[in-house]
């Protein structure tokens, strides 16, 4: 993306000593983290709360479902280990009675951030502290982002940038939404600060993105791919850019795939205590079906085979299912309603069969779509989904209302300042290219290969809708931010002969 680097000031830069964050600099550090922090919250405090959607109640209830069903699993755990009797008898296996609750709502999202999503809802069930707990989130990997490329930057450009990063960018609009949207920006920017600016990190930082990353992977079904993109990019470019000995490239690959390896053991813990089996995305719904029959090669091939294989979707719409994602999952007359419970379960066995099969017999058609879709969705990211006013009711089996008036109008102006930002940090890393770094020019282009591998991803396995990267469409801007006020603010490179380390 960026070709070319200053020679002189980087060599400066390179063999600038690291300054230990003593007592003054750790007190402006955590200054510019709250003013980070209170910036981006500004969406949230002119909405009286979190932005909701239809997902944010059914994250909510089955939180609330997982959470105590969790409890009731370890209690039975508990009595057969040690045979005590029961404190509460519940007459049912809590598995069982998962099932039930499963077969009638079609499915489940992600296990953990649903529970996450209840263990913070708050009083009145307003998720509150989860969308607090979010924008914190953001805030600390664009702390991190800012002290790892700029560590001799003062507390007034950490404002700048905060400031940037609130009225220019995505980010504080899709932190106050209350779904894990946001956390696939906070997985890019984290795993661009672990890989590439590796060598800068200390072992506090790394150990809490490499923990950040992870928890992040798991919240939602794309974000695990996703991340694997980011990780492999990172890691590419920190062994591109630095020549180290096999050993020590050893010990950084470790680094670099620990938040893969421990959200895989995560997803699969979770789905094995909560069902009995290990799976990544256990009880799914069948999005990627859904997304196939849309685009239409999927229902091009159930209409041609639903008379002779026999597939449970056919018993279900017949050869001709809805071709809109919505109406084929979510509707009254969608699968969640429609299909039985054994129905279900061989829908999500035979997913993967009749949309591989579909993509082989209408392959062109089915590559022209999923391009057509990413590259629609690369650059749709306002905040047009986001309605101001709606309110979260009903405790935990709540319901969306809308109690105050929708501003359609701030909504337009903060979009176009998104575009104007995301355009302007692109054309400014351009004409500033030779004061960048090559440890700079790797972080965006492994920043921008996580932009455009999520509009691939969701493009290809889901809806075009602006919330998909408007998620991460922050994450490049913020960067270029820091960096450009790095470059402008250097005066002149520092003496080369002190060593280079950053604690």
């Amino acid at each position: 993306m960026l070709i070319g680097g200053s020679t002189t000031a980087e060599a400066g830069r390179a063999v600038r000593p690291t300054r230990s964050l003593r007592p003054g600099r750790l007190g402006g550090a955590a200054v510019a983290y709250f003013v980070t922090l209170l910036f981006l919250l500004w969406p949230f405090t002119v909405n009286g709360g979190p932005f909701y959607m239809e997902d944010s109640t059914s994250y909510l209830r089955g939180g609330a479902l997982g959470f105590h069903t969790g409890l009731l699993i370890l209690d039975n755990w508990w009595q057969s280990l040690f045979g005590a009797p029961a404190v509460h008898q519940t007459g049912a296996d809590p598995r069982a009675v998962v099932t039930v609750l499963i077969s009638q709502s079609g499915g489940v999202r992600s296990l953990i951030y649903s529970v996450v999503t209840y263990i913070l809802r708050g009083p009145y069930d307003a998720l509150v502290p989860l969308v607090v707990v979010q924008t914190a989130a953001v805030a600390l990997v664009i702390s991190f982002l800012k002290r790892l490329v700029d560590p001799d930057g003062g507390v007034m450009t950490a404002v700048l940038v905060a400031a940037g990063a609130a009225f220019l960018t995505s980010a504080p609009w899709y932190a106050a939404y209350a779904v894990p949207d946001i956390l696939a920006g906070v997985m890019i920017a984290g795993a661009v600060a672990l890989t590439v600016l590796f060598e800068r990190t200390t072992l506090a930082i790394r150990s809490t993105l490499v923990l950040l990353v992870a928890f992040c992977m798991t919240t939602h079904g794309s974000h695990l791919p996703l991340g694997l993109c980011v990780l492999v990019a990172g890691a590419s470019a920190n062994f591109w850019l630095h020549r180290n000995s096999p050993e020590r490239r050893l010990k950084r690959l470790v680094w670099f795939s620990s938040p893969f390896v421990l959200a895989v053991a995560a997803l699969l813990g979770t789905s094995y205590f909560a069902f009995g089996q290990a799976s990544l995305s256990p009880k799914r719904y069948p999005i990627l079906l859904a997304r196939s029959v849309a685009d239409g090669p999927g229902a091009w091939y159930l209409r041609e085979h639903c008379a002779t294989e026999r597939y449970a979707i056919c018993e279900v719409f017949g050869p001709n299912p809805p071709r809109k994602v919505g109406d084929f999952l979510w509707s009254k007359g969608g699968v969640r309603y429609r299909a039985s419970s054994e129905q279900m379960e061989r829908i999500r066995a035979e997913e993967s069969v009749i949309v591989r099969r579909a993509a082989f017999e209408y392959p062109v058609e089915q590559f022209r779509r999923s391009a057509g879709n990413g590259l629609n969705q690369l650059v749709k990211f306002g905040p047009q989904g986001l309605i101001f006013g709606v309110k979260l009711v009903g405790g935990e089996d709540p319901t969306l209302v809308q109690v105050r008036a929708d501003r359609p109008l701030l909504r337009n102006i903060a979009e176009v300042a998104i575009y104007i930002g995301f355009a302007a940090s692109i054309m400014l890393l351009l004409v500033f290219r030779g004061r960048l770094t090559r440890v700079e020019i790797a972080a965006v282009g492994v920043a921008t290969v996580g932009l455009i591998a999520n509009a691939a991803i969701c493009g290809a396995l889901s809806g075009v809708t602006d919330r998909y990267q408007g998620r991460v469409a922050w994450v490049l801007p913020v960067l270029a931010m820091i960096i450009l006020l790095r470059a402008l603010c250097e005066r002149r490179p520092v003496a080369t002969s002190r060593k280079v380390a950053l604690a």
